[in-house]
């Protein structure tokens, strides 16, 4: 471990970073070398996980709090998808999310707890706007760079060539860009060294540029190797980069490689790096493009020592704030204060109103698989004032009753056992049919007693450990809230990219985006009256009728797991009957709830009806006041546009 590091007392000293595409060779894969070889430098270790949590070397483990202290996520594709506290970088230009699916990818990062900026105070900026009003997320305040572990190499101009890596996307697409054409040029003149993919998508992208010279291996070394055998490293930026003022990694390892940079007017590298750096501004023609950078090869060279000082400064500016090093120690010691700071904002810090909770786990038919999730959940959970209860049928609990002691033995918190019946088993016992779900809903209300608030858990659903902690707190925050929800996670067996749902539509239930049952807690004391009306007659939408004509306060957190591989509950109903009964119980229940997720109004042309004539004389008072409110409400130019129309279908007639 390094002298100038000691891991904080209570944290192990391991983090985690999610591979999300294990199967291909990425700029990510360049990152994640790089953040293990500045975990080694502290004293730390990084491992590489998939994105649904299991361990890249071991994919039957499933990464936990007892492994890891957090864990870095490094894209916006995917969601959270694990139960330990997850960062989530902010490396990625706002273009990107646009490009993607902005409400997706947007949704993507609040699913984790926390974000890691580089600087870019539009990326910042755009997550600051989500949670403003949000007691579950601050906004970013790590830094965390796509940058190297530390300087690797003293400063040098090397053989004075240009070093320049990319794809070459326009190969690929058959399009055109500004950079290609500097590129082509550059290449006649002998000066420039060109590295990336021989093949890309089937494509050779680099065929008949003389200066291209191989592919770079992603291990974090060789790409440093090369910048600092050329000496000068050419930094190009994306209209998108340079939009957000977001650097690619291609800046930082240049520095690092001891190479003079050249680089573009992204205003991140002007604003961070000043005039230790050399510029062109890519908005120029490409012949004064070419002949800057000319320029600038010729100063360098004929003036060695003031073009080392200018890397010497880089690389000061470097080790004071984009070493990995630095933002990697920076985050270990300040995230357990962080995890403080989040949990006071949600009300819940030493001295919080306590509330407690009845938390009702449904196993409607016995299964090891669904008891052993349930009391996972339960021991998962991070808030402590909770009374968990394991709902079994009456017939399951007599013939099982000795295996679901053993499994609820030393359980912490100590879970007690409802035994309750889920199916009708007739008089004889031959017949096994399934009763409505509301039934047992009622008669769990009926049994919560000594407790403020409850909720249900579905035999297919899964709890992160903040779950009970995220709806506690919002009841306790608010004490006239009746109901308070989180989003999930749908699982959709294998696949590696799963969606968040917050949505609430009781009017249309979906077997794709269920709502599931843990996502609401419910105050006990608010509960509608005469629940009995309703809730016996009810089999898919009994929560509907706890709401009530209550209003779903939806908080941001994604923390219930959803298995729609195993729909809950199943058996014979009609949509259409529930909704009429819930229409007269609680009409104000099937009002929509999107979350973070926003009705855009369309980009569709208007069409404005305008009225055949106007029906007053004119230039009376009446037609007069039509004509000053026409104007308020359509403007001049609509007037006119219509005045023109109306005389060109008079000349029209007239011809």
């Amino acid at each position: 471990m390094s002298n100038n590091f000691k891991l904080p007392t209570g944290l192990i000293g391991r983090f985690a970073v999610v591979k999300l595409w294990p199967k291909l060779k990425t700029a990510e894969d360049e990152c994640i070398a790089r953040l293990k070889i500045a975990a080694a430098a502290i004293g730390v270790e990084c491992i590489e996980i998939n994105a649904d949590g299991s361990l890249l070397e071991d994919p039957n483990t499933v990464v936990s709090r007892q492994i890891v202290d957090f864990v870095l996520h490094l894209h916006y594709d995917t969601p959270k998808n694990y139960d330990v506290f997850s960062f989530v970088a902010l490396w990625n230009p706002m273009q990107f999310y646009h490009e993607w699916g902005y409400q997706r990818t947007s949704r993507n990062l609040l699913s984790h707890d926390d974000f890691v900026s580089c600087s870019s105070a539009a990326a910042d900026d755009h997550v600051a706007r989500m949670v403003r009003n949000a007691q579950t997320h601050l906004p970013a305040h790590f830094k965390l760079y796509h940058s190297l572990a530390e300087i690797a190499r003293p400063p040098s101009l090397g053989d004075h060539k240009l070093f320049y890596v990319g794809i070459n996307w326009e190969a690929v697409n058959g399009g055109q860009s500004r950079h290609q054409d500097v590129l082509k040029r550059l290449d006649q003149t002998g000066m420039m060294r060109i590295y990336g993919p021989t093949v890309f998508l089937n494509v050779k992208v680099w065929a008949g540029y003389q200066s291209y010279v191989k592919e770079i291996p992603f291990d974090g070394v060789s790409m440093i190797d090369e910048i600092s055998k050329a000496g000068i490293s050419l930094v190009l930026s994306s209209a998108a980069h340079k939009e957000s003022e977001l650097m690619s990694n291609r800046l930082f390892e240049s520095v690092a490689a001891g190479a003079l940079v050249i680089c573009d007017e992204n205003r991140f590298a002007s604003k961070y790096f000043g005039d230790a750096l050399l510029y062109i501004d890519s908005r120029c023609s490409v012949d004064k493009i070419c002949e800057d950078i000319r320029a600038h090869l010729e100063w360098a060279k004929a003036n060695p020592e003031l073009a080392l000082a200018k890397i010497e400064k880089a690389q000061r500016i470097f080790r004071e704030k984009f070493s990995l090093v630095r933002n990697l120690s920076d985050l270990y010691q300040g995230y357990q204060q962080r995890k403080e700071d989040l949990l006071a904002r949600q009300g819940l810090g030493h001295d919080t109103a306590k509330l407690r909770v009845g938390a009702y786990f449904l196993v409607p038919e016995f299964s090891r698989e669904t008891v052993q999730s349930h009391l996972s959940s339960i021991a998962a959970q991070d808030y402590r004032d909770l009374e968990p209860v394991l709902v079994i049928d009456r017939v399951d609990a007599r013939e099982y009753r000795t295996e679901i002691a053993q499994s609820l033995a030393g359980a912490t918190p100590a879970v007690r056992v409802l035994e309750l019946d889920f199916f009708d088993h007739g008089p004889t016992g031959a017949v096994k049919g399934e009763r409505k779900l509301g039934n047992v809903i009622a008669e769990i209300i009926d049994d919560a007693r000594g407790i403020d608030a409850l909720m249900f858990v579905a035999p297919n659903e899964r709890l992160l450990s903040n779950h009970v902690q995220a709806l506690a707190g919002s009841l306790i925050r608010e004490p006239q809230r009746h109901c308070a929800a989180t989003a999930a996670i749908i699982r959709n067996g294998k696949a590696t990219v799963h969606t968040v749902s917050e949505q609430f539509e009781f009017g249309f239930l979906s077997d794709d985006a269920p709502i599931g049952y843990a996502r609401l807690m419910f105050r006990c004391a608010s509960l509608p009256a005469n629940l009995n009306l309703a809730l016996p007659y009810l089999h898919r939408k009994p929560l509907a009728a706890l709401v009530g004509e209550h209003k779903i306060h939806q908080e941001i957190p994604s923390t219930v797991i959803i298995d729609i591989e195993a729909p809950f509950p199943t058996g014979k109903w009609n949509q259409g009957m529930e909704n009429e009964l819930l229409g007269d119980f609680c009409p104000e229940v099937f009002t929509v709830y999107r979350g973070y997720f926003r009705e855009m109004p369309s980009l569709a042309p208007r069409v404005v009806a305008v009225p055949a004539s106007i029906p007053y004389s004119r230039l009376s008072r009446r037609w007069v006041l039509y004509q000053i409110e026409a104007l308020r409400e359509k403007g001049v130019g609509e007037r006119l546009n219509l005045l023109r129309a109306k005389i060109g279908r008079r000349v029209k007639r007239a011809s």
